[in-house]
């Protein structure tokens, strides 16, 4: 492990501390000196404390007095003294760009939020620094008009996912935080970002450091989701962490009883969070429900046990319905006007400041709607009241989609599976089309150059979330039953 010198040349002679308080720091004031202001070279030093260091920097085994990371929404981003002109105060200084000038699209995000924590730990990291690298090179392209050919540099790119193999390989990297939010970098930009066209192997790649997510997630425990920063990676990765476990028909380890502690714990946090948290509980629970409804539909679980859970999901969804709609009926939290377009299927959309709501209300319905089609798939017949409770639900969901336009599905990128969810819902040719067409807007694709959603691809999604089996012989691309 090493060390730098960041003090002047007039500090470095006398060989005294230099405070950086550039242009002209106070030692140099004081000896009435010319300041030379910061090195034009990082001097690097042998450090005999390398373990102490490292401890230091790892998120398990922090000392009870050291202060936690505490992520709010008024958080601003900094950047701690450093040396000006390393890479990593650059990607530092980039990112506070980043952050700053597409504040619409990019800042309206959980993942900004923790984002805002980052620049000052990029110097200890180079997995974080070269990940953080790729994600503001490659929104930049996106801001670019005309597009540029490529949406990502390989060369960063490959640079990056270079570190973050490092890192991975190191038992010590493992237990910082730095590497588990390089991991999400990365997830966060090969999933929005890349093209299956363009680069069909970021599927693989995309997925696996999601899996990276949960595994470093797992590796750490329960106890280090009191960290902020933990907890608020596990709230952006946890619904798209529960389609991973569901689609490879896994336990998910969210579920467990130790895991489940950490949403009933934040019992201080406002009424809107605290029902985000249920809804949060209740996701994790879902891939081992749709376990067993697998296995129900092959004849290895009894029916009663996979209803009682089912049912056991819609009521803690029922438990929170009151505060929520009583959020949602606040006109100083949610405002309504008239929708822009003639084709919304809404006549009305919702304009929010605060995205805690959007991601509550968008999260809570999602969720729902799923539990309710598990429910109508243990009972092998879809009922009027679940088929107008999940009408309502995709409402809601709808009333949301200029605030999703606006922001796009970098910064609300929950908002697309959930739109996705409310096809069943559709009465008409129409608005089957325009929940597609919707979803390609959110998502950037190009007919030129991605995989376009279609019809029969979002109806075999739908059908895949009530936990049923899909058929040797595919059904027909046409709206999905709540019952299918």
């Amino acid at each position: 492990m090493v060390a730098w010198s960041t003090r002047c040349t007039g500090c470095r002679r006398r060989k005294i501390k230099c405070d950086r308080q550039w242009p002209a720091c106070g030692q140099c004031q004081k000896a009435k000196q010319h300041c030379s202001g910061p090195p034009e070279r990082v001097k690097f030093v042998a450090e005999n404390t390398a373990e102490t260091v490292a401890e230091q920097l790892a998120l398990v085994g922090r000392s009870e007095s050291h202060p936690s990371f505490i992520i709010t929404s008024n958080a601003q981003p900094k950047i701690s003294p450093s040396v000006p002109g390393t890479h990593a105060t650059k990607t530092g200084a980039e990112l506070v760009s980043l952050l700053t000038s597409q504040a619409e699209t990019f800042g309206f995000s959980n993942f900004a939020h923790l984002l805002r924590h980052v620049p000052a730990m990029l110097d200890s990291s180079p997995a974080l620094t070269g990940a953080v690298s790729c994600l503001s090179d490659a929104r930049k392209r996106q801001s670019t008009f005309p597009r540029p050919e490529r949406k990502l540099d390989l060369k960063l790119y490959g640079s990056a996912l270079r570190h973050l193999r490092y890192a991975l390989q190191d038992s010590n990297e493992l237990k910082r935080i730095e590497t588990l939010l390089a991991t999400l970098v990365m997830w966060r930009v090969e999933a929005t970002i890349a093209t299956t066209t363009e680069l069909p192997y970021l599927l693989v790649t995309w997925s696996v450091h999601l899996a990276g997510v949960a595994y470093l997630l797992e590796r750490l425990g329960p106890k280090a989701a009191k960290d902020e920063l933990v907890f608020f990676v596990i709230l952006e990765s946890l619904s798209e962490l529960s389609s991973h476990y569901y689609a490879r028909d896994e336990s998910f380890f969210l579920a467990s009883p130790q895991w489940q502690q950490i949403f009933r714990e934040r019992r201080d946090f406002p009424t809107l969070h605290r029902v985000l948290f249920v809804v949060f509980g209740q996701m994790s629970v879902f891939p081992d429900v749709m376990r067993d409804l697998r296995r129900y539909h092959t004849g290895q679980v009894n029916i009663d046990h996979v209803r009682s859970r089912v049912k056991s999901l819609c009521d803690n969804f029922s438990v929170i319905e009151e505060p929520l709609q009583a959020i949602m009926e606040d006109e100083s939290l949610l405002r309504k006007r008239a929708a822009s377009s003639s084709m919304s299927p809404v006549k009305e959309v919702y304009e929010v400041e605060n995205e805690d709501i959007t991601r509550v209300c968008c999260l809570y319905a999602l969720a729902s709607i799923v539990a309710n089609n598990m429910l109508s798939a243990v009972d092998g017949d879809p009922s009027h009241e679940l088929e107008r409770k999940n009408d309502l639900l995709s409402r809601t969901i709808w009333m949301f989609h200029e605030q999703a336009t606006k922001v796009g599905s970098f910064g609300m990128n929950y908002y697309p599976t959930a739109l996705l969810l409310t096809y069943g819902s559709a009465k008409s040719r129409e608005i089957e089309e325009w929940v597609v067409d919707l979803l390609n807007l959110l998502q950037e694709r190009d007919p030129g150059t991605d995989a376009m959603w279609t019809r029969g691809e979002i109806v075999q999604r739908c059908y895949a979330t009530s936990g049923n089996i899909w058929p040797s012989r595919p059904i027909a691309s046409s709206k999905p039953t709540l019952s299918s």
